[in-house]
């Protein structure tokens, strides 16, 4: 989960929030953050890393510049990404909506200012987090725009609508599970775990059967072979004592 954003939007003080503990260092001074900070939570029985970036802007500080390049790097391998926004900005969560649907010239809008952006976040899902809306003084500008696109409003510093973002994750997450389907290219690959398969189905059917344990080894034995041709490793008694006594098969 790659929290993104501009500078001085909220995104450490977000991440401290998430994780219930001070992580990152926090500071009204823009840039403060020139590495990426990752942490791991669970949340619902799903393992989510989130990963605090570097404000993205043009910087001719070295130091900074380097770490919007790791920003970048942590976006593409990213499943999900939370974009920060500062909500009395507002306008920058619709220009950035835009973008993420557009293509060409609108990928380097919305703030994100180059070309190395342009199809940056493809294939990505993608949530718009207005922070900061403790400070609001008037109801934000776009404001059905922005409930249009399930753009979340929070308060970082008050750790306010925090669950909102993690339930949202998880329903996310869900719908990826549903959608997601394994491809295996390699022919080999692909032959060894149809013979694992079937050899794990064989197992099933001895156990229903009430086969004898030494029968049943067998085609254990050839499960745990066709998935070492995958993973390089190599069976031995010991796995296949070690099962054995756990479940105590056969007896």
């Amino acid at each position: 989960m790659a929290i993104t954003g501009k500078p001085n939007v909220g995104k450490s003080t977000l991440l401290n929030a998430i994780l219930n503990e001070e992580r990152a260092i926090v500071s009204d001074i823009p840039g403060t953050t020139r590495d990426t900070i990752e942490d791991t939570i669970v949340v619902q029985n799903y393992a989510f890393r989130f990963i605090d970036t570097a404000g993205l802007r043009h910087s001719r500080d070295a130091i900074e510049s380097e770490g919007i390049e790791r920003t970048y790097e942590k976006i593409r391998q990213a499943r999900i990404v939370l974009y920060v926004f500062d909500v009395r900005d507002s306008a920058e969560g619709i220009e950035l909506r835009a973008k993420w649907r557009g293509s060409g010239e609108d990928g380097k809008t919305a703030g994100l200012y180059d070309d190395k952006t342009v199809g940056l976040y493809e294939g990505k899902k993608f949530i718009l987090i207005a922070n900061k809306s403790d400070l609001l003084e008037e109801t934000p500008a776009h404001l059905k725009e922005l409930l249009e696109e399930h753009c979340i409003f929070i308060s970082a510093k008050r750790k306010e609508n925090i669950n909102l973002i993690l339930e949202r994750l998880v329903e996310e997450v869900r719908e990826m599970h549903v959608q997601d389907t394994a491809v295996v290219s390699n022919v080999r690959h692909y032959e060894a775990l149809v013979g694992a398969r079937k050899s794990a189905e064989a197992v099933l059917a001895g156990l229903s059967a009430g086969l004898p344990g030494d029968l049943i080894s067998v085609d254990l034995r050839m499960a745990l072979y066709h998935l070492g041709e995958i993973t390089g490793q190599i069976t031995t008694d010991d796995i296949l004592g070690n099962i054995f006594g756990r479940f105590c098969i056969g007896k």
